[in-house]
């Protein structure tokens, strides 16, 4: 068993990338950067983010995490974000209103990443301060990670969560379960059969029900709550669909 008290980071959590969703107080960028670097992280993407960089608040909350501020990604949108991504675990204390893949508390849902993120890219995604994560956001997750709290203040400040997140990351990386070796699906590879097979269902005549877009998220459903979805799985599913596709071609479908 390793050391813990050596606190020393395992180089493969720069597998690891943290995602905010539309920040909008930079103090919270800034805190991120330092929660990351604390524990041993160093991916910062910003999916359209208030203005940061030229905020001395960012700068201060970020001590001796600085680079991190200068390094981070900022991208236009959260597929963009989770392109090449291969295991995307989203944040949520929502329990209600939501159509998900199983949510689990944050100690369970450790030690699964630390098991990914040895060998796969891994992002976390983390919503905005004033609403969280959008439901078609988290049907982007393969898993959903809450953190238990008292049921009288339910809520964090967004850096407080990913403090408290990563830390068990961490934690559970110190001593890992042994890797997932698989060849995971990446994100875009996901969204891509999604829509595949959304187009072929259409063009053998399926009328989805009650309507287009809950068909789609019933897929994706299907693909996120598998948490070791195979590259080839997904090529397989492709082959499937040009075979259909061929045969309604050749019926003049």
């Amino acid at each position: 068993m390793a050391d813990r008290s050596e606190n020393i980071a395992p180089a493969f959590l720069s597998n690891l990338r943290v995602v905010l969703v539309e920040p909008k107080v930079p103090g919270n960028i800034g805190a991120t950067a330092r929660a990351m670097r604390t524990m041993g992280l160093s991916r910062l993407v910003l999916v359209k983010p208030v203005d940061f960089r030229t905020v001395p608040e960012t700068r201060w909350m970020a001590y001796g995490a600085e680079d991190l501020i200068d390094n981070a990604a900022v991208v236009s949108s959260v597929d963009e974000a989770l392109a090449d991504i291969a295991f995307v675990v989203g944040t949520t204390n929502r329990t209600r209103g939501i159509w998900l893949n199983p949510i689990y508390n944050i100690d369970r849902a450790a030690a699964l990443i630390a098991g990914v993120v040895q060998k796969q890219t891994v992002a976390v995604l983390f919503g905005r301060e004033d609403r969280g994560l959008l439901n078609h956001e988290l049907q982007r997750c393969n898993l959903i990670v809450r953190i238990p709290v008292a049921m009288k203040y339910p809520s964090l400040n967004l850096s407080q969560a990913v403090m408290v997140i990563v830390y068990e990351i961490f934690q559970a990386c110190l001593d890992p379960p042994k890797p997932v070796r698989l060849r995971l699906a990446k994100n875009k590879d996901i969204e891509r059969i999604s829509y595949r097979i959304h187009d072929t269902m259409r063009r053998v005549g399926f009328t989805p029900h009650p309507n287009e877009e809950t068909f789609l998220r019933a897929i994706r459903r299907v693909f996120r709550r598998s948490l070791q979805l195979e590259h080839r799985d997904v090529a397989t599913l492709h082959k499937l669909c040009d075979e259909i596709d061929a045969y309604v071609g050749r019926r003049g479908g």
